[in-house]
């Protein structure tokens, strides 16, 4: 994807909210997240009105990668292949779609073959 630099997994969005890590070159480059990230940030019941403003205000800094078929049968095959929970496969197959590497801090994606991962650790 011409611009964006890597797709950003929901954990890292977290750390990056909580302060707890400091990775200044992540804000330096135009960066993605999946739809299901922004599902799973927004959707939290215990989130006040003021930390879903600033999620949604980072969320429209980046680029949004939207559901597609080809992330539907990439998602299906990173399931059965490597057995990742629904959400994670979703975002994983995003990454490999779309072409960007994964910045996260899950260490079980490390056994995805097809993936270009970037692991933080905060």
């Amino acid at each position: 994807m011409s611009g964006i630099n890597f797709l950003a997994d929901t954990n890292a969005f977290n750390y990056l909210l909580d302060d707890k890590f400091h990775y200044s070159q992540l804000l330096d480059g135009n960066w993605a997240f999946s739809y299901i990230t922004e599902i799973e940030l927004l959707s939290n019941k215990n989130s006040t009105l003021e930390h879903e403003a600033i999620i949604i205000e980072m969320l429209n800094k980046c680029f949004r990668i939207s559901h597609n078929q080809y992330i539907t049968e990439k998602t299906i095959f990173i399931r059965k292949t490597y057995g990742l929970k629904l959400p994670d496969a979703i975002i994983v197959s995003s990454s490999i779609i779309s072409g960007l590497p994964l910045i996260s801090a899950d260490k079980q994606l490390e056994k995805v073959k097809e993936l270009d991962l970037i692991l933080i650790q905060p």
